[in-house]
């Protein structure tokens, strides 16, 4: 009798051209996270695809991003009464703006070139087809399944936050589709956090008429980025920096009474957050010249996520999946951030990292290795009727027998 893996991996290999085109087709779709449109047409290509698998579905609109999406199973409950559900956590946006010249994929070999192809719209790729397998299993509509679509992850998740605060606290599992690494890695801790603007204030005059003495906000800020940069080190696993100049003066006859930059700051334990902000606001608090001030403005943060038991237990099990398909599942602590962070700081067990193995985000060299589209659509359906069987969601005999074709 043919078993589960046998069903989901013939399932998988049919899927395989339909799933790769899919990816082509919403990776050429522009959806930069201030491009609403095209955000709005991608999901839209996701939703028509699923075809009415998830019935339930909610949009929240958004007046300047891209609507977010819930899709859910029956089992996942109403809005009324939420089941205890598995949270699969997608976001649509990428970094490329609608002019920028990294616009359509390219296909050589093996390797898929393309804006989003690894973050994340590969990893959106494996979870539709994830849940087209699971629906012509049979097993789909017997999961509390939620999957969330939003558009302004690479931002921050500056509108998506609190909808992630408050639907953790229905969520038993959240599982994140970022890309693997290389090496096929899933990820099981992230860093926090906060992306700051920091504006200093001083007297603005004309050149002329303000030596000696003068009070330039853009000498002062200058002092506060080089205050600040120096406090990379000072504590295990934290990181800081300087990244845009965003206003500076109007030319070298004025003195400017503004100027201000955006900051990345990152730490490791959340424990650290407290102290590196004290540190910060420390060295911001005393003007390095007369006349002027600084301030401090947190522009989005995502908790830091650490590895846990829940997790450590979730890795015993997929690893165990793994080697039904043939495949080694390391395991890594990412210094970026994802959703994941939202829930994973929580306590809920979280894994990241399950989307298609790819290099090169966030740059023109961005894609996946294509073999790895099918593995990893297989790993996640496998993995998610492996976690329904440990859980009590599916009978036992709903496994590696009586499947139905």
């Amino acid at each position: 009798m043919e078993t589960l893996t046998d069903t989901v991996v013939s399932l998988t290999e049919r899927y395989a051209a339909e799933q790769l085109d899919f990816l082509v087709d919403i990776c050429n779709e522009n959806s930069y996270s201030y491009h609403k449109e095209g955000v709005d047409r991608t999901a839209k290509k996701i939703i028509a695809v699923l075809g009415g698998i998830l019935p339930r579905h909610e949009t929240l609109p958004q007046k300047e991003l891209g609507d977010f999406h819930l899709l859910k199973t029956t089992a996942a409950g109403t809005a009324g009464t939420p089941v205890p559900s598995i949270y699969l956590l997608g976001h649509m946006d990428t970094v490329f703006p609608p002019d920028h010249p990294f616009r359509q994929c390219r296909l050589e070999g093996n390797r898929l070139t393309g804006p989003g192809t690894g973050d994340m719209k590969g990893g959106l790729a494996v979870f539709v087809y994830t849940l087209k397998i699971l629906k012509e299993t049979g097993l789909l509509d017997r999961l509390p399944l939620v999957l969330i679509l939003t558009g302004d992850e690479e931002i921050g998740s500056i509108a998506s936050g609190p909808l992630f605060l408050a639907e953790r606290e229905h969520a038993r599992l959240c599982l994140v589709a970022e890309c693997a690494g290389l090496q096929d890695e899933i990820v099981v801790s992230r860093t926090g956090k906060m992306a700051a603007l920091v504006k200093s204030f001083g007297r603005g005059s004309h050149v002329s008429r303000s030596m000696p003495g003068k009070s330039s906000a853009l000498v002062e800020m200058a002092h506060k980025l080089i205050a600040l940069e120096s406090l990379n080190g000072c504590l295990p696993g934290v990181s800081l920096n300087v990244g845009k100049i965003v206003e500076g003066g109007l030319g070298p006859s004025t003195v400017p009474p503004e100027a201000s930059f955006l900051m990345d700051i990152r730490w490791e334990q959340e424990a650290h957050r407290e102290e590196m902000m004290s540190r910060i606001r420390a060295e911001l608090s005393v003007p390095s010249h007369a006349g002027c001030r600084s301030e401090f403005e947190i522009v989005n943060s995502r908790p830091a996520m650490p590895e846990n038991g829940n997790n450590r237990e979730l890795v015993h099990m997929i690893r165990g999946v793994g080697k039904r398909l043939g495949l080694e599942i390391p395991t890594e602590h990412r210094r970026g951030t994802s959703d994941a962070n939202f829930f994973g700081s929580a306590g809920v067990p979280t894994l990241d990292g399950l989307g298609p193995v790819s290099d090169g985000d966030h740059t023109p060299g961005e894609f996946i290795k294509v073999s790895s589209l099918k593995e990893r659509t297989a790993l996640l359906a496998l993995f998610l009727a492996e976690y329904g069987r440990h859980a009590g969601l599916l009978p036992e005999e709903q496994q590696e027998k009586n499947i139905r074709k």
